[in-house]
């Protein structure tokens, strides 16, 4: 099966290192300060977003396709809040400078 398979896990961390690359040079065109814990947040947006679509396939898989798309849509949503939360820090300036 390909999502047990080394070739799945593969390709989840260069899409993983793609998005990480891609996001520092975004955030570094933007001028944004990036310290440890808004990449943890980052990170933790990242992590939420890909379990969304696992959990979902795992409950099709156990035949309980609508609670799979309700927790699917209940962690996009809760995955959106705090990445816009993020977005809103990264972007703002700070008053003293």
């Amino acid at each position: 099966m390909f999502f047990n398979g080394s070739l799945f896990w593969f390709l989840m961390g260069t899409i993983f290192v793609l998005i990480a690359a891609a996001f520092k040079a975004y955030a570094d065109d933007r001028g944004w300060a990036v310290t440890w814990w808004k990449g943890l947040i980052a990170l933790v947006v990242y992590v939420m977003f890909v379990m969304a679509f696992y959990g979902w396939g795992t409950l099709i898989g156990e035949n309980e396709a609508s609670a799979g798309f309700k927790l699917f849509l209940a962690t996009l949503f809760v995955a959106f809040i705090i990445g816009v939360g993020l977005w809103r820090l990264l972007s703002s300036k700070s008053k003293g400078a």
